[in-house]
């Protein structure tokens, strides 16, 4: 099993601070994270400011969990590393985020 390369904390203002790299190793543990985050919340709001690498299967993973969410419920990006901004452009996938 690979060493784990990503870590989830929750700041004072309550937004999720994703921080490393996620990639498919991390998508089950993402994915329960994604999960329990809605329990009672209209918004999500996530960081991947600190974010080095995040993968094809991974960016699937949060929009498809965009995507499915109850219309009052929002998910917020609020703000994105270099390396992902990169990544969500050359994939052509900012829109579908942001």
């Amino acid at each position: 099993m690979p060493a784990r390369t990503f870590s989830i904390s929750q700041d004072g203002q309550g937004i999720y601070n994703l921080e490393g790299e996620l990639s498919i190793h991390e998508l089950d543990e993402f994915k329960a994270f994604l999960e329990e985050s809605l329990k009672g919340a209209e918004e999500v709001p996530i960081s991947l400011a600190k974010v080095r690498f995040i993968d094809t299967a991974a960016l699937q993973l949060l929009i498809a969990f965009k995507r499915r969410l109850e219309p009052e419920v929002k998910l917020r990006i609020s703000a994105v590393s270099a390396e992902v901004e990169d990544i969500l452009s050359l994939c052509g996938l900012k829109a579908a985020l942001m």
